[in-house]
């Protein structure tokens, strides 16, 4: 299905309420046992000791994670846009043994949210990739996902706002998403206002049968606001040559830990991956444009942060993403 075709029948529901996914073939959306529904604010572990405050852990120090599990969480705001008229806030997360891995396939949101898998950013600054197919993302077998307790949370300090992502088997995956799907409790349905720039968040895993619940202070920071100043991203279909370099600007960032990922995707589902630096402005060239088919083009502009985090039995990858779309016409 074209990427275009997606983001308006789908109206961008970014809060994963139903579209269909590439992979899995089909996402019942049944709630996974064990989810706390005595916790009414769902801000509590569920921890299975019972006895003893939640293990707080130490920061990531830089190294290689230890432990045995690894996990991925990416947390992502989009603002109101053409096709959607609400900011919404999603997140997508899950867990693989250290031996599997995840092999650059850390981001867990676009297959589920967009039903694209779109490829890693180069990890050099100014550098563009040329047009390629959007990938299928390998969702692997079922027996590579580790099910841990209900729920995968930021939240902004004991009290403060959270996003939590609950665990929803999804074509038997088990994964931890933010949903406002029919019988998914309502604590898995985020507000925008649960997301702010640039602040701290405290991890909450829940662990279940699986590992002692961890309450991680102040572990991922949110990549500052994003405001693009061109391309004119509020003029839906507007027409954008392909004989020509596409310009783009935005307010540059202070975050030195924060990266400007720009993607163009065509009709058919053919992508441009761009790594910028977060100075202002970038240029995708008029060569690599016209490699993309004319018609429908999606234009994403993203400030991303990568944050790792060490907690009980292995390392968690937070990818925290603030991003914009704008829909053109390639001419």
């Amino acid at each position: 299905m074209p990427r275009s075709s997606i983001l308006a029948g789908c109206a961008l529901m970014l809060s994963l309420t139903g579209c269909p996914d590439d992979e899995p073939g089909t996402d019942t959306m049944q709630q996974a046992s064990g989810f706390a529904e005595d916790s009414t604010s769902g801000t509590e572990p569920t921890g299975t000791s019972g006895t003893g405050d939640p293990d707080t852990g130490e920061p990531w120090a830089g190294t290689a994670f230890s432990g045995e599990l690894r996990g991925v969480l990416t947390f992502t705001f989009t603002p109101a846009h053409a096709l959607h008229g609400d900011d919404v806030v999603g997140m997508a997360g899950g867990y693989r043994m250290a031996e599997i891995g995840w092999d650059g396939a850390e981001d867990l949101y676009s297959p589920v949210a967009y039903q694209l898998a779109l490829p890693a950013p180069p990890d050099d600054a100014d550098t563009v990739v040329p047009a390629e197919p959007v990938p299928v993302y390998d969702w692997g077998m079922v027996d590579d996902w580790e099910q841990a307790g209900n729920g995968m949370k930021l939240r902004q300090g004991e009290g403060g706002p959270e996003v939590l992502a609950c665990l929803l088997t999804t074509g038997g995956y088990p994964l931890y998403r933010t949903s406002d799907a029919m019988g998914v409790p309502a604590e898995c349905n985020p507000g925008a206002a649960a997301w702010s720039a640039s602040t701290a968040y405290d991890v909450v895993l829940y662990g279940g049968e699986l590992f002692e619940d961890n309450v991680l202070l102040e572990r991922v920071t949110t990549p500052p606001a994003l405001v693009v100043t061109a391309p004119d991203l509020t003029a839906f279909n507007a027409g954008v040559p392909g004989d020509q370099d596409l310009a783009i600007a935005w307010e540059a960032g202070d975050d030195p830990e924060a990266r400007i990922i720009i993607r163009v995707i065509d009709d058919n589902n053919n992508v441009i991956t761009a790594h910028a630096a977060d100075d202002g402005s970038f240029t995708i060239p008029a060569a690599e444009l016209g490699a993309l088919v004319a018609g429908p083009v999606d234009l994403s502009i993203a400030r991303e942060r990568t944050d790792r985090v060490q907690f009980t039995d292995g390392g968690l990858t937070v990818l925290s993403r603030y991003e914009r779309w704008g829909f053109f016409d390639l001419y």
